[in-house]
């Protein structure tokens, strides 16, 4: 066994060539004290399973490696290079194990590995020529985009619906049968107006407005907020006497207020009316005397110069106060005409509601007290008493009305 290093034995036996055949399992060869078998090459035939082979490394001369379905990666300890052998494996890879530094050299074997990719774990990578990889059965993923080159759509049986949507061309309007109604509206040249009979008349009418009022249960009142030009009406109520109200002397924002009226009564309570046309915006009623409510209006678009109208006091005792009618310088509508009440002392639930046509503008007092009222009259064309309820019976009142003119 020239050629052949790493043995070591007292004795050795060689053996005529035979043939062993394994079959149903993994025989068990034992060496015992030092003695060591060199059988002669034999062809070894293994079928049913994978055999366990215990004994020292075997190092085949160079086999012919076959590799289908891709490229094995395989790891070796040194180079290998074993001789020509013709060892077949089939259903697996063997697990050959060495033991007891026992070395087995057996001539070289071809190796035929079928169903798999072995895996040897000997240290240095062995790189095989690049095999050639044949796929049957079916077209392989590459992950890999190619674009097609464009194609030219052929429509084959009929036309197709394309959703592409024509203006057609202007059609002539044709109508037939009669004149259609087109909801057009056009607008007429302007017509001359012809008047037969005589020449018209034609009077603007301007009304005098109602700005505000307030009411306050004292000698003195705020004037609602007002404008140069406006005209401010105001009215004065002593309860407990006849005697009217005087109006305070002027000075600083306090104007020299005109009477409206200012005599005495000659029962019941006393009141008086005065007015001033504002020259500034921030006029006051200063402290009237013998006055213990107060009442402020502020009117517009009156007559620049004669503003007042009709005007009238009265006074008495009873359960209502009672303004008078007066005789109105306008029926047209356009005058405002205001009706001031004052009362001694009033009932539980103090005044009652404007009467039906007025409406309340301002009021001062409580129930039990002395208190005053001021209404407007809704239409003007007309005027007549008018009587305030709310008071009780048998105690003073005073009033008065004024028409305010344009």
């Amino acid at each position: 066994m020239a050629g052949v290093t790493g043995w070591w034995a007292e004795t050795f036996i060689e053996t005529t060539g035979a043939t062993l055949t394994l079959t149903g399992g993994r025989p068990q060869v034992t060496a015992t004290q030092d003695n060591h078998i060199s059988p002669t090459p034999a062809v070894i035939t293994v079928t049913g399973g994978r055999p366990s082979v215990d004994g020292p490394p075997i190092q085949p001369t160079p086999a012919q490696l076959t590799i289908t379905g891709g490229q094995p990666g395989i790891r070796v300890g040194t180079v290998v290079a074993p001789t020509a052998a013709g060892l077949t494996i089939t259903g697996g890879t063997p697990s050959i194990v060495q033991s007891q530094n026992n070395i087995v050299s057996p001539a070289g074997a071809s190796v035929t590995i079928t169903g798999g990719r072995p895996v040897v774990t000997t240290g240095p990578i062995v790189t095989p020529t690049a095999a050639a990889v044949t796929v049957t059965g079916g077209t392989p993923s590459l992950a890999a985009q190619i674009a097609p080159t464009p194609a030219t759509v052929t429509i084959t049986g009929g036309r197709p619906l394309i959703d592409v949507r024509y203006p057609p061309p202007a059609a002539s309007l044709t109508i037939t049968g009669g004149r259609p109604v087109i909801d057009t509206r056009v607008a007429p040249a302007g017509a001359s107006v012809t008047i037969t009979g005589g020449t018209p008349v034609v009077t603007t009418i301007h009304t005098v407005s109602f700005v505000g009022a307030n009411g306050n249960a004292s000698s003195s009142v705020t004037i609602p907020t007002h404008q140069i030009g406006d005209l401010i009406v105001l009215f004065a109520y002593n309860p407990f006497s006849t005697s009217a109200p005087t109006k305070p002397s002027a000075g600083g924002t306090v104007p020299d207020y005109t009477y409206i009226d200012n005599a005495n009564s000659g029962s019941g309570s006393g009141c008086a009316t005065a007015y001033f046309k504002a020259t500034a915006t921030n006029t006051t009623s200063g402290s009237w005397g013998s006055a213990s409510h107060m009442i402020a209006v502020v009117i517009r678009d009156q007559n620049a110069s004669s503003p007042i109208g009709g005007h009238a006091r009265a006074a008495g005792t009873g359960a209502s106060s009672t303004a008078p009618s007066v005789t109105l310088t306008h029926t047209d509508g356009s005058s405002v005409l205001l009706h001031f009440h004052g009362h001694a002392s009033l009932g539980a639930g103090g005044w009652d509601a404007a009467p039906a046509g007025y409406t309340r503008q301002a009021s001062s007092g409580s129930a039990f007290g002395s208190a005053s009222a001021f209404n407007t009259k809704n239409v003007t064309t007309t005027d007549g008493s008018v009587a305030q309820t709310g008071g009780q019976s048998g105690q003073n009142y005073a009033a008065a009305t004024v028409e305010i003119i344009n």
